[in-house]
């Protein structure tokens, strides 16, 4: 074949060549299964976190029969510190669950909240790392193809919001008083909310909580934020989701924020569909509740 005829045949090989697909994300990985007791693997699970260079930042039972971990690292703690939001993924958070005579221990996929968080870094080297201390049976929780590009411009639906449609909670003249103002509401005793960990970011003025949700009274708006409410609607099939909780809010600078519910549910669970008894309609009043709870946890005296 002459030049000529190689430079016209070239664009159809490289039409017909096969190009390699976007590779999907799943949101959560199941590290094991075991015959352990909730508390035994609770401790083994920590004991493999802090052998591979993890340090737990936090501890919880959400629900019944499940135990939440919240662990980071020094190599996390950088990745965070890189980008512009990453103390909303300064933690990975670890759910270990007791049910039908086996329990489950499963982590949130960081390389998956990379790309929903926006994160300016490559996560693939703490995902390895939970991978080898905890286990790396399957992805799951999410039927649809979530690549990179649809995480990173991820909403559930139009007129949802978006990752950067984050509630603007409350600002202060410091960083200082404005973490002083989320600790100290968090450790408020007779509400709903309470602190479960707390998590400084490296080289910048960025500190991220984690907030527990639990009703202890019948009130609309505690029941509407209650964690094992909302976990009953959305984490009803497949392996247990549990680590969607805590709840984060990020003191930014001087600025107090959250991700939007709507936004932060609908990536953790993206199949669920928007009605029926599983659907998103069944939690409606719900992210309202936590925006005012979260408010007035930062509201002055």
């Amino acid at each position: 074949m002459n030049t000529r005829s190689f430079t016209l045949l070239l664009p159809l090989l490289l039409w017909c060549a096969p190009v390699a697909a976007d590779t999907s994300y799943q949101p959560f990985i199941l590290a094991s299964v075991n015959d352990a007791g909730l508390q035994q693997q609770t401790g083994a699970t920590v004991d493999a976190l802090t052998a591979a260079g993890f340090s737990v930042a936090g501890q919880y039972s959400p629900i019944e029969n499940a135990n939440v971990l919240v662990a980071t690292s020094p190599a996390l703690l950088e990745h965070a510190a890189a980008s512009a939001k990453g103390g909303y993924g300064a933690g990975v958070r670890i759910g270990i669950t007791e049910r039908d005579g086996k329990t489950e221990v499963a982590f949130v996929n960081p390389l998956y909240l990379q790309y929903a968080y926006r994160m300016d870094t490559d996560l693939q080297g703490v995902y390895d790392a939970l991978g080898e201390a905890l286990g790396n049976r399957e992805a799951f929780g999410a039927e649809k193809e979530m690549t990179a590009k649809k995480l990173g411009k991820y909403h559930y639906m139009a007129m949802m919001p978006y990752f950067d449609d984050y509630l603007k909670l409350a600002g202060f003249d410091s960083h200082e008083e404005a973490v002083a103002a989320v600790e100290n509401g968090l450790v408020v005793e007779g509400d709903a909310l309470s602190l479960i960990y707390r998590i400084d970011i490296p080289g910048k003025n960025q500190t991220v909580f984690g907030v527990g949700m639990r009703a202890i009274n019948d009130s609309k708006e505690e029941v509407n934020i209650d964690e094992t409410r909302q976990l009953s609607i959305v984490d009803f099939e497949g392996y247990s989701k549990v680590a969607y909780f805590p709840y984060e809010i990020l003191v930014d600078d001087n600025k107090v924020e959250a991700l939007h519910m709507r936004f932060r549910m609908a990536v953790h669970f993206p199949d669920l569909s928007m009605a029926g008894k599983h659907g998103f309609t069944k939690l409606m009043a719900s992210p309202g509740a936590v925006k005012d709870a979260f408010e007035k946890l930062v509201e002055p005296e």
